[in-house]
Order: structure tokens, then C-alpha cells, then sequence
């Protein structure tokens, strides 16, 4: 289950101090889908897992550690609904200027239901197509500083936060393919867009302070390919996954995100379906 998260447009106002200000720079930062293969009827299944994060854009590099978990029900002959979360841990650095950097931390949080639909897989555990949609909400919490070196004055230490919540959309395609008895391959390809939210900002320095909330406007669509090794008799998966795409700002810089998992999974009958 594909939990969706955005990481923000991080310190416009400490750009515009060192006069560099570029709002509006905000990007994806997500997890992968969790599999949803083969389920019989009426059953529940229940995914966890954890996965980190690494992300680059521009000067700056982010690391974060996810938790996420989802509860999916097969409703007719194939397809049913999942709902799942996540929360994730962030940690980023990097420069927007010679001699500056900036340090920021803090948390996510997501939501994301999907109706799925397989069009190949039966209840037993054989080849699997299953096909997913469906919209997230992601909200996260940033706080850090900003140092910045100017000449004949010393530097300038910035206090940040930073709070974001986006909303969108997410499709994809996943295989389920018996390798033999006790490997299953699942590759997948994920797409994914942003279409609005807004991000609140405020900064102090040197007994200087502020605040500032702007609208966000959509997003680039982003795809993102990935796979999964799962281990048939143990119900554990590991995995990976890779992304680039383009800043929302029209400005050509990329971003490259590089995920790696780990997945549990159990499933069971519902009498009830719930």
C-alpha cells in the first residue's frame, strides 16, 4: 500500500534574507505501495513495514525512516478497498548559498485509501495484476536553523518551521510473479500527483520574527518504479524503489529519491468483512 508524503517549500523567507528567496520550491517525499496480491474472499490482509527515505535536490539532502501500515478487504471476486497510514521521521541538510547551510527536522504524517482491482489473480497464490487508485492527504512538520555568512558583519543563524499539508492522487500497476516455491517478484510502477495545499512558514533571527502561509499550487505527475522480493512461506518482503522528477517551479532542477524496504504481511479470514 502506497502511503503518499510531501516534503515542503523549505525556508522561503531565510532565502529572501540572504536574497535568494525562491518559494515555492516543494517536491514528493514518499513511500512505495504496499503489494496487495491474491486475496481470497472476504479476507483481511494486514501490511507493515518500514522503509528509508533518501532524497537530493539541489544542494540539499533529506533522510527519513517510515513507518506505515495498511488494512486491505477483498469486497467482490477482484477487487476491494485498503486503507492505510504512515509516520516518518525526517532529517535534512544542506546549502542555498556559499557559505550558508540550513539543518531541519521533523515529522510526516499520511493517509491514503485505495480501491484496487486485479485483473489476473484468483484466491490462490498465482500470477497476480492488481491495479490501484485512489487519494492521500500528507502533512508534515519541519523545524531547524539557517547559518549565513555576511561579509563585515559575522554570521546570521536563522530559526526555522515549517508546516505543510498537500493532497492528490495515486495509481499503479503491480505483478505478482512465482519465481518458484518460495520467492514471489512484484514489480511495480507508481504515479502520483500533488494538486493543491499550503505551506505556513515562520522564522526568527537576531531578535527578528515572522510568519508567512501561501497556497500551493498542482504538481508535476511523478512515476516511480520499484519491485519487491517476497519470501512465499514467511510473508516478508524486501525491496526498492527509484524516482526522479523535475522541480514544481518550472526552474529544470531534479530531484532523485532512492527508497529500500522491508515488509511484513498476514492475512485472515473476516466472517464479517470488516
Amino acid at each position: 500500500m502506497r502511503k503518499k508524503f510531501l516534503l515542503l517549500s523549505l525556508a522561503a523567507l531565510a532565502f529572501s534574507l540572504a536574497g535568494k528567496a525562491r518559494a515555492g520550491e516543494t517536491f514528493q517525499f514518499a513511500p512505495p505501495p504496499f503489494p496487495v496480491l491474491n486475496l481470497r474472499s472476504v479476507d483481511i490482509e494486514k501490511n507493515s513495514g518500514f522503509d528509508y527515505i533518501g532524497m537530493k535536490v539541489g544542494g540539499f539532502k533529506f533522510n527519513a525512516v517510515n513507518f506505515g501500515g495498511s488494512r486491505a478487504i477483498k469486497y467482490w471476486d477482484r477487487g476491494g478497498f485498503s486503507l492505510g497510514g504512515n509516520i516518518m521521521l525526517i532529517l535534512g541538510t544542506g546549502q542555498f548559498s556559499p557559505g550558508s547551510k540550513m539543518t531541519m527536522f521533523g515529522e510526516g504524517f499520511g493517509v491514503q485509501p485505495n480501491w484496487y482491482f486485479d485483473l489476473k489473480g484468483d484466491e490462490e497464490d498465482d500470477f497476480s495484476l492488481p491495479i490501484y487508485f485512489g487519494p492521500h492527504v500528507n502533512l508534515n512538520m519541519l523545524m531547524g536553523s539557517a547559518s549565513q555568512y555576511i561579509p563585515y558583519y559575522g554570521t546570521v543563524t536563522t530559526y526555522l518551521t515549517a508546516t505543510t499539508i498537500m493532497y492528490g492522487w495515486q495509481a499503479g500497476i503491480q505483478a505478482g510473479v512465482n519465481l518458484n516455491d518460495y520467492i514471489k517478484f512484484v514489480p511495480y510502477v507508481d504515479f502520483s500527483q500533488e494538486i493543491g495545499g499550503a505551506v505556513a512558514t515562520s522564522i526568527t533571527s537576531s531578535g527578528y520574527s515572522s510568519s508567512t502561509s501561501v497556497s500551493i499550487k498542482s504538481m508535476p505527475v511523478t512515476m516511480s518504479p520499484g519491485f519487491d522480493f517476497k519470501l512465499r512461506k514467511v510473508n516478508l518482503s524486501l525491496g526498492g524503489a527509484i524516482q526522479n522528477s523535475k522541480s514544481a517551479t518550472g526552474t529544470g532542477e531534479k530531484t532523485k529519491t532512492t527508497v529500500f524496504h522491508i515488509r511484513f504481511q498476514t492475512k485472515f479470514r473476516s466472517i464479517c468483512g470488516i
